[in-house]
């Protein structure tokens, strides 16, 4: 009983732990730049929010903890792992936009948390906004907010403003309060690993939240397989600390190598069978149409492990597109070395590099192999983009060209704005509006163009076979001559 009421003593209200979730672009980057008076938004590639980011703030004398979360597609699991790291989650909608579909799957993350949200009707002062529309929509999503049958708080806030920020941070503080989140500070810390890279200056880092307990410099810590030594700890902002207590976002240095990205965390004293830590993770794997002939070798390097989950998905998603299967043969957080190279297939090998370096010893690699094929980017949309361009180029078989037929410029006519007249006998089957076709001139192909118009006795058809004359319309960049040959060519895989 004495125990008990030990226990109870130790436990003091914490600050909450938010997650903002939402479709990309509905504005929560900017929403929390606002907030906390950091320019976050600035410093990720194209505004875009890529992997998980934890800050505090304080609020009429209460701290609040804000976990920042991408809205793109291909970061669901960051989005999950947001969710179950939080108390309280902040649903943001653009108010011009309404429910989109990142909007649905965060709230089926919110749901699998059992966590209670609010919504932020974001964007209030662009000319589109309707916020009626963004309420009616939910509910025909089965989200009822205040005012429409349910008793989901919603908050209609601007970022260019400030408009109703006063008001969300004061919804967050009285949802905290009927939540009654409390902690035991005197334990020793536990947590959750939100995120976890290599600093080529500093070793192995991790950034996390702290549920219970206070976390000390010096402290030894354990995740996962994982364990080290709290040797560097600093707050959100990059400050040097020495502790950290329930709710805080913190940055530790000091394990002996990469945690998992949504392990938790504890620290104490360990046995030694479980202190000898563990190789980075090393992913290989094959993604995609086990019975594909079209094969990509792939090595991926990334800045954090949360961004080789996105990849991953987002070449789950491309495999299925373009019925291929993507051979990873390493992904890796870290810069692209000479060992990455060395474990590349022995004809083209694709390597996607996001938000990484390449290392100055792998520069007359590169330049001696044509056959090695770089994507590399800042924005996860962009080099997906990339990524299926490169797979079209170098990949895919490449076309094969069935010939037509075969027609002889005989006269020119005068030239229509960005477009050729000219007169000619097809020789061989048949050419037809909309055909592409090839310039040939002294038995050498000078450029390509498409019919747009074909005449036969002055009147427009749609074909005109071998043996008869006709006028031709023809877009090429190509200034056509005189004996010129057009012939028109269907492209087949």
């Amino acid at each position: 009983m004495k125990n008990q009421e030990k226990k109870k003593e130790n436990l003091v209200t914490r600050p909450p732990i938010v997650v903002v979730l939402g479709h990309v672009n509905h504005g929560k980057t900017t929403l929390l730049d606002y907030i906390r008076k950091t320019k976050v938004a600035e410093k990720e590639a194209g505004n875009i929010t890529q992997h998980i980011g934890a800050y505090e703030i304080e609020f009429q004398g209460q701290k609040i903890t804000f976990i920042d979360t991408p809205g793109h597609e291909a970061f669901s699991k960051i989005r999950s792992r947001g969710a179950k790291a939080a108390d309280i989650a902040i649903l943001v909608i653009a108010a011009d936009e309404s429910v989109k579909p990142q909007t649905l799957e965060s709230w089926e993350h919110i749901k699998q948390a059992g966590i209670p949200f609010i919504i932020a009707l974001t964007k209030i002062d662009k000319p589109g906004a309707n916020p009626e529309k963004v309420k009616k929509d939910l509910a025909d999503k089965g989200i009822l907010v205040e005012g429409w049958g349910g008793d989901v708080p919603w908050v209609k806030v601007s970022a260019k403003t400030g408009e109703g920020i006063e008001d969300l941070l004061e919804m967050i503080l009285l949802v905290a309060e009927m939540e009654e989140l409390r902690a035991d500070i005197k334990k020793p810390a536990s947590g959750i690993v939100i995120e976890s890279h290599l600093d080529p200056r500093r070793g192995h880092t991790a950034s996390l939240i702290i549920q219970e307990g206070t976390l000390h410099r010096g402290d030894k810590i354990k995740a996962g397989k994982v364990t080290g030594k709290v040797k560097i700890l600093e707050d959100f902002s990059g400050r040097p600390i020495s502790e950290a207590t329930v709710s805080a976002p913190v940055r530790v240095i000091g394990f002996t190598d990469l945690p998992q990205v949504g392990e938790q965390f504890f620290c104490g004293e360990f046995s030694s069978d479980a202190s000898s830590g563990e190789r980075s993770k090393d992913f290989s794997q094959e993604i995609g149409d086990s019975k594909s002939s079209l094969i990509i070798p792939t090595i991926i390097k990334v800045d954090v492990y949360s961004s080789l989950e996105a990849l991953l998905t987002i070449m789950e998603s491309l495999a299925k597109e373009k019925k291929c299967l993507f051979k990873i043969i390493r992904g890796k957080v870290g810069d692209l070395s000479e060992e990455d190279l060395k474990l590349r297939a022995p004809h083209n090998t694709l390597i996607v590099l996001f938000r990484v370096k390449k290392k100055p010893e792998t520069k007359n690699i590169l330049l001696r192999n044509p056959d090695i094929i770089i994507v590399e980017g800042e924005v996860i949309y962009e080099l997906q983009d990339k990524i299926e361009e490169v797979i079209e180029k170098y990949f895919v078989s490449p076309a094969l060209e069935k010939v037509k037929g075969k027609l002889e410029v005989i006269a020119l006519f005068n030239p229509i704005k960005g477009q050729q007249l000219v007169g000619g006998k097809v020789l061989q089957g048949s050419v037809a509006v909309k055909n592409k076709v090839k310039i040939i001139r002294a038995d050498k192909e000078i450029g390509e163009g498409k019919i747009v118009n074909l005449q036969s006795q002055k009147v427009d058809v749609k074909e005109v076979k071998e043996g008869q004359e006709c006028g031709v319309l023809l877009e090429s960049p190509v200034k056509i001559e005189q004996g010129d040959f057009i012939v028109a060519v269907e492209r087949q895989k």
